[in-house]
């Protein structure tokens, strides 16, 4: 277990960067554009070496780290707030806001945090605010979408001058990943308090230690981030100054704009105008296998599919492969019930995952099956109920197909789209009062118990947690506990499949695929290489955008 990080610098430079710090008196709010939705322009832009304009399919949640969870919000925050530690682009933990980290045993992780960091208010970086930072996840009043992390830890505290210490109840071989996360991130404490309501929002931001701060934001429409003036990082000075992220939820208007050259880069365009992008011939289109997987939970906690003959009769009733062959395929990697992630995660353990998902359970494509299961069930005669989706033109074709196969059960499905931020409460909320919900996750870090932990385990159905299928299975619950307290790799797989096994067999998901990762950059943009976890550690300051 025990790993340690260098030094980043020696103390003389630690002082001389200190001293850079100048604190302000007082903190003015960014400009914002209030509640203006349009936004639709595709004009082609001049192009500008310090200027990048990036495309965000929806609003992005909060600049607050707490529910910076998703693709969208987290590519804003990312550029905004810093954590303690990052993932570079080979996966690999780094220091970032820490200057090393140690597990000196299986429950004692020991951080030494940098002493000259600045806000982007000039202020510096206190412990003080490093603690209240990582301690508000575990605030229930905050519910926070990252608590989940947290379920193991005892005690966060101050053990030196410059040193936190984070002692867990039990081992937990996920945590060295947690702080490499938006749990990581650190916030300036007094700001946030002063904006007990409103922090993260558009009328007042936050204050982190980025190499960006937010200039505006116009909801609905767009938001503006200019360079940091005060960013401690003076040897990695971004080149590009000012960054608009620009709001386009039509698909049309999305390949519009990036093949004008209004927008120079996009994450996850929209797969049904891959061939417009991809004959462009100003822009590059990437894909890479990714760690997300798409699905529909099934709640196991209420109504008709707390029943698991309906869930089986569910399953059943969908002709998984002619909706791959049909609709999926070029979207991602076909994804089987048993195996709700892709082969990006296997690490290590490849070869005992392939095999293991080559048997995996699939229950598909059996509509005889179906109706004996539900024939079986308490709703022989069918019932209605709702499936919860987003907006994408994707989603909503499963989401058809999906009623049109569960009609022949007798199950009339309404469909009803909602906005993101509608769709991360049922997801995240409190109140798990749904039947079906079209979702994807996306692991957090390149360990399979990033998927299974926070989708399968019951602790996970509170507010916060990403059980949407509201799955509880004690005897689920301790093998994923297990596999967490080892430090054996092989250990851990063998535990992991026998908790699948058992998920596949009480059937709480139907996975339908796993998404390809896709990055359409304007040819003018270098420094990046896209890679498998892009959804959490795209960073503008690493880029350069050529004339």
């Amino acid at each position: 277990m025990k790993r340690k990080m260098s030094m980043f610098a020696a103390f003389i430079l630690v002082v001389s960067l200190l001293a850079g710090c100048t604190a302000s008196d007082e903190t003015t709010a960014p400009e914002t554009g209030g509640e203006t939705t349009a936004q639709t322009g595709t004009e082609a832009v001049e192009a500008d070496s310090t200027t990048i304009n990036i495309g965000l399919a929806d609003e992005i949640v909060s600049m607050d780290p707490a529910y910076s969870y998703d693709q969208l919000t987290n590519q804003v925050v990312n550029q905004v707030t810093q954590g303690l530690l990052y993932l570079d682009y080979d996966n690999n933990i780094q220091p970032q806001l820490c200057s090393e980290w140690e597990a000196v045993d299986a429950t004692t992780y020991v951080y030494q945090i940098r002493p000259d960091i600045c806000f982007s208010d000039g202020s510096p970086m206190t412990m003080e605010d490093v603690l209240y930072s990582v301690q508000r996840h575990m605030d229930s009043n905050v519910a926070s979408y990252l608590a989940w992390m947290f379920a193991n830890v005892e005690s966060i505290e101050q053990t030196g001058d410059w040193e936190m210490t984070v002692k867990l109840s039990k081992p937990d071989a996920a945590w060295q990943y947690s702080f490499a996360t938006t749990a990581g991130h650190i916030i300036k404490k007094e700001y946030c308090e002063a904006h007990p309501d409103d922090f993260g929002s558009p009328s007042v931001g936050v204050i982190g230690t980025g190499p960006y701060v937010l200039d505006s934001w116009t909801t609905g429409s767009e938001i503006k981030l200019k360079a940091n003036e005060n960013y401690w990082d003076t040897e990695n000075t971004p080149v590009i100054t000012d960054i608009t992220f620009r709001i386009i939820t039509d698909a049309n208007t999305q390949a519009a704009a990036l093949t004008s050259g209004q927008i120079d880069y996009m994450l996850d365009p929209p797969t049904e105008m891959l061939s417009t992008l991809e004959e462009a011939e100003n822009l590059n289109v990437s894909q890479v296998e990714g760690w997300t997987v798409l699905f529909m939970a099934m709640n196991c906690q209420q109504g008709p599919f707390s029943d698991i003959n309906v869930r089986m009769a569910t399953a059943y009733a969908l002709d998984k492969d002619s909706l791959y062959e049909s609709v999926l395929q070029d979207n991602g990697g076909y994804a089987k019930n048993g195996v709700p992630f892709a082969s990006a995660l296997y690490g290590q353990e490849a070869e005992s995952w392939e095999a293991f998902a080559e048997n995996a359970q699939d229950y598909k494509n059996d509509l005889e099956l179906a109706k004996e299961y539900m024939a079986q069930s308490e709703y022989p005669d069918g019932f209605e109920c709702t499936l919860y989706t987003n907006q994408d033109s994707m989603y909503n074709s499963i989401c058809l197909y999906v009623q049109s196969a569960l009609s022949e059960l007798g199950i009339t499905v309404s469909i009803e789209q909602l906005t993101s931020d509608e769709m991360y409460n049922i997801q995240f909320g409190s109140t798990r009062d749904y039947d079906l919900a079209m979702v994807r996750w996306t692991a957090d870090y390149p360990d399979v118990t990033g998927q299974l932990y926070p989708l399968f385990y019951s602790a996970n159905i509170a507010e916060g947690g990403g059980n949407t299928a509201c799955y509880n299975n004690p005897e689920v619950d301790a093998l994923l506990d297990e596999q967490l307290a080892s430090i054996d790799l092989a250990e851990r797989t063998e535990l992991m499949q026998e908790a699948l096994t058992m998920i596949g067999e009480d059937c709480p998901v139907v996975c339908f695929d796993f998404p390809y990762k896709r990055i359409v950059m304007n040819e003018r943009l270098t420094g990046f290489e896209p890679n498998a976890s892009i959804t959490w550690n795209f960073f503008v300051k690493d880029l350069t955008l050529a004339q």
